[in-house]
């Protein structure tokens, strides 16, 4: 399935970032992976594996995208 979801993080330079992404997951919501990332700053290679993790402990919050 697809599904959108945004939230806020800081990214590795400590700069507070709006971010929006899409992404794949199965029936029981198992991440299976980025379709998209958005920010309105910066994402670097090492925010990537905090915003993965963030958006495992949010999967209560995320919307299907049809």
């Amino acid at each position: 399935m697809k599904y959108t979801h945004t939230l806020e993080m800081d990214n590795e330079q400590g700069e507070r970032c709006n971010v929006a992404v899409a992404f794949r997951a199965d029936p029981f919501k198992r991440f299976a992976g980025f379709t998209s990332i958005h920010s309105d700053n910066p994402i670097y290679s090492e925010d990537l594996n905090h915003l993965e993790q963030f958006i495992r402990m949010d999967k209560d919050k995320w919307v299907t995208n049809r």
